[in-house]
């Protein structure tokens, strides 16, 4: 198993490396339109608030693999969704799935999970493996 992930290790340094030493000019952003959670959605590629500058999500954030249940993907697609029609509806500006949504569940899970002593936490696990 290391001799595998080692082996995608070095593809990947060297892919990046040859991306980097030949840019090409119109290579178009990856549709992430399915709403799937894939490395494509992890080259999103936005405006900054000037709308004059593009920076890609891969440059200021880690990008990280998850295995969730199906059900949790469901939910996930559905809340990015329902969030994304609203505030873009509210304040007429994108609201990305990489840059903004994932953030946001991780941060806030992260603070729940926070202050939960251990007792909490298996109650949590037992709830959700119900």
């Amino acid at each position: 198993m290391d001799d595998r992930s080692e082996r995608l290790r070095k593809r990947r340094k060297r892919s990046t490396e040859q991306s980097e030493s030949h840019p090409t000019s119109n290579e178009q952003p990856p549709d992430s339109s399915s709403g799937e959670i894939t490395d494509a959605d992890s080259a999103d590629v936005t405006a900054d608030s000037s709308d004059t500058e593009h920076t890609p999500i891969k440059e200021t954030q880690t990008g990280t693999y998850m295995y969730l249940p199906d059900a949790q993907v469901r939910e996930l697609r559905r809340l990015y969704n329902v969030l994304k029609a609203e505030y873009e509806f509210e304040y007429d500006e994108e609201f990305e799935k990489n840059r903004h949504f994932y953030p946001l569940v991780i941060q806030y899970g992260l603070d729940s999970l926070d202050g939960a002593d251990i007792s909490e936490i298996r109650a949590y696990l037992d709830d959700f493996y119900e």
